[in-house]
């Protein structure tokens, strides 16, 4: 089972507000700004991880595939799968539909999506995909996505039986 994520204001949050993971790099990347990944976001990952999901990214961002795998990797996350704008004007492309989603990761293998927007929770009814919606200042987030994610891996075992 996947479960996916949206990049701002869902795991890279800028407010000064927000807690942010903190990041142990070797000192020759003293250089390196990495974006700051919203606190919780490694403990969520590996309990998800744990519990046999794999992760990825569903995002509106141009940023690259690489640039995306590398911010995980300095907190010790591993990405099962990334689509960024790019590869989602290539999914919507031969949709029939006039008004196509600004997101749609069913199309990846998603089974759950979690993301910031509540148009996205409302183009996920339309266009058939689970999504949860957390807020940018919740700092119970993590307990939310959980939440979800063994309900919706009871939903899909029993499906398969």
């Amino acid at each position: 089972m996947l479960i996916t994520f949206d990049l701002d204001d869902t795991l890279i949050c800028w407010q000064e507000e927000i807690p942010i993971e903190s990041i142990q790099k070797p000192w020759y990347f003293w250089w390196l700004r990495p974006e700051p990944l919203r606190k919780g976001t490694v403990d969520i990952f590996q309990k998800l991880r744990a519990a046999g999901w794999e992760i990825g990214i569903y995002t509106t961002s141009h940023r690259s595939p690489r640039s995306i795998r590398r911010l995980f990797r300095l907190h010790g996350l591993e990405l099962d799968s990334i689509t960024n704008q790019d590869d989602h004007e290539k999914i919507i492309r031969h949709l029939k539909k006039k008004r196509k989603p600004s997101k749609l990761p069913s199309s990846v293998g998603s089974c759950l999506h979690v993301d910031n927007s509540e148009g996205v929770l409302m183009e996920g009814r339309k266009f058939h995909f689970r999504t949860i919606v957390i807020d940018p200042l919740d700092e119970n987030w993590t307990s939310k996505v959980w939440q979800e994610a063994k309900r919706v891996a009871k939903m899909v075992e029993s499906k398969q039986k």
